[in-house]
């Protein structure tokens, strides 16, 4: 269920200090979580990006870390909607909390308000953040894969059917990036390869910030004990009354 806007107050950290909380993130989240000390206090595990692909798969992973964490007071996923993976999971005695944006790109930027404010203006763009460059699969990498698999010309004709429509890709500059300039080249050299601008945005990890402190703020979803996910949840349809 969604939760209004409230500001934590020290009574409140003080609480979540002495309860024991699992942290279930994908990999797209863990650079800055690591930079900003968010995990701190937490058993933390973290998923590979391949779960990305096979939303049944991450499903699955994920009710089965689930299960075997009903002993914590709280459950803290980095996962948004991510194809509907989080559909259907349930955890019988401990509370969820995760983001209510669409996938990780939206977390990234703050908001699916701002994520999808982007995409209104220019649909054809193709975001990268630091963590998908480092564990994700790119479109480059995946040209390779076919290439490798199919020759040169079937893989080119792949990949134009799965990215040929985007014109620009732009890197999220999110808190914490060590090597900018590394990051920047990475982008150029897949945008080169696909004949795209290239731009960079300003990212936003509020969102993140308050899931990972257990605070319920605006877009993001608390799930209590032995509900089931729905998908009026993950829409925003179940609100706090």
């Amino acid at each position: 269920m969604f939760f209004p806007h409230s500001d934590s107050s020290s009574a409140r950290k003080e609480n979540l200090m002495d309860k024991a909380i699992k942290l279930i993130g994908c990999q797209s989240t863990m650079n800055e979580i690591h930079a900003q000390g968010l995990n701190q206090g937490m058993d933390c595990e973290f998923l590979d990006y391949s779960f990305h692909a096979r939303p049944d798969k991450l499903h699955t992973k994920l009710q089965e870390i689930i299960n075997e964490s009903q002993d914590y007071d709280l459950i803290i996923l980095t996962y948004g909607r991510c194809s509907n993976s989080m559909l259907g999971l349930l955890s019988p005695r401990v509370p969820l909390l995760f983001p209510a944006t669409h996938d990780c790109i939206g977390l990234m930027l703050g908001s699916t308000t701002r994520h999808m404010e982007l995409f209104k203006e220019n649909s054809l763009t193709y975001y990268f953040s630091q963590g998908w460059l480092d564990y994700g699969r790119t479109p480059l990498a995946e040209y390779f894969e076919y290439e490798a698999r199919y020759g040169e010309k079937k893989a080119r004709k792949l990949i134009n059917t799965l990215y040929g429509s985007y014109k620009k890709a732009i890197f999220i500059i999110t808190p914490g990036i060590k090597d900018l300039e590394g990051y920047r080249q990475k982008v150029r050299e897949i945008a080169d390869f696909f004949d795209w601008e290239v731009g960079e945005i300003e990212g936003d990890i509020s969102l993140l910030t308050s899931v990972m402190k257990g605070i319920k703020a605006p877009e993001s979803i608390y799930v209590d004990a032995g509900q089931v996910i729905t998908l009026k949840m993950l829409k925003g349809g179940q609100r706090e009354k």
